[in-house]
């Protein structure tokens, strides 16, 4: 997939990642880790949505490190797609 250049972008891509997240939430119920991404996710969207330029949590999220250990083997496109927004974010809220 392309690189995340806009907060459009990043927020169509998070509702696209929070789609497939929230597949496997499903199937694995009491993995409190996918929430967890869940929760970030809905965070940096907020953020977007209302036009914030620097997040206060920013250090705080790791999904993409989450990804890595929890989606990457049952998802290996659901975790590449949560790596690109976790790249975008790093460029679209420096401040």
């Amino acid at each position: 997939m392309p690189d995340i250049a806009t907060t459009d972008e990043l927020r169509h891509r998070i509702a696209q990642a929070q789609a497939g997240v929230a597949a496997l939430a499903r199937r694995e119920p009491e993995n409190s880790w996918l929430t967890s991404i869940q929760h970030q996710l809905d965070y940096v969207d907020s953020a977007a949505r209302d036009g914030t330029k620097r997040l206060d949590r920013a250090e705080e999220l790791n999904f993409g490190l989450l990804a890595s250990h929890y989606v990457d083997d049952v998802d290996p496109a659901l975790a590449a797609e949560l790596h690109a927004i976790s790249a975008a974010i790093r460029h679209l809220f420096r401040g």
